[in-house]
C-alpha cells in the first residue's frame, strides 16, 4: 500500500513538473525588459493565448509566421507584433490562413484582428499581469494605441 502511495505521489510530482516546465518554457517574465516584449517573446505569449482556442496547433503543417512587416521593415501596428497562423495542407497543396494576431509589446494583450476578438484565458491573464508588472504599462495606458488595430474594446 505504501508503494502505491509513493508511485502516485511520484506520478503527480512528474506531471506537475511537466506542466510547470511547459508553461515556464513559454516565456520567463523575468526576462521581459522594461521597454517591452521582443518578437520572440511576443510569439511565446501568442502560443500561450492559442492553447485554449479551437486551433489544432499540433497538427503537422500548422505554422506561425511572425515576420509581418510593412515596406519599411516595421510592424504594421505600432506597439504590436503581428503574426499569422496558418496550415500548409500537403493533400491540397495549399496554405490556409486561420487568423491574424497582434500582440502588444507592453502588456501582452492579444487580438485576432480579422474578427476583432481579444484572446483571454487564466494562464494568459496571469502571464499578462507579470508582463505589465515588468513594463509598468496597463491596458488603459495603451488604449489610444490599440485603436490602430481597428478593433474596439468591449463595453
Amino acid at each position: 500500500m505504501l508503494i502505491n502511495h509513493c508511485k502516485a505521489w511520484l506520478l503527480g510530482l512528474s506531471l506537475a513538473s511537466i506542466t510547470l516546465n511547459a508553461w515556464a518554457g513559454a516565456l520567463l517574465p523575468a526576462q521581459v525588459q522594461q521597454g517591452g516584449l521582443s518578437r520572440e517573446q511576443a510569439e511565446q505569449v501568442l502560443r500561450v493565448a492559442l492553447e485554449h482556442q479551437d486551433y489544432q496547433l499540433n497538427k503537422p503543417g500548422v505554422f506561425i509566421d511572425g515576420d509581418l512587416q510593412d515596406d519599411n521593415g516595421k510592424p504594421p501596428h505600432p506597439g504590436y507584433f503581428d503574426f499569422s497562423l496558418g496550415y500548409n495542407d500537403p493533400k491540397a497543396g495549399a496554405t490556409e490562413y486561420w487568423g491574424l494576431f497582434s500582440v502588444s509589446t507592453s502588456t501582452g494583450d492579444v487580438w485576432e484582428i480579422n474578427s476583432c476578438k481579444r484572446l483571454a484565458g487564466n494562464q494568459l491573464r496571469a502571464l499578462q499581469a507579470q508582463i505589465m508588472n515588468r513594463t509598468g504599462k496597463t491596458l488603459v495606458d495603451e488604449e489610444a494605441q490599440r485603436q490602430g488595430l481597428g478593433c474596439e474594446d468591449e463595453k
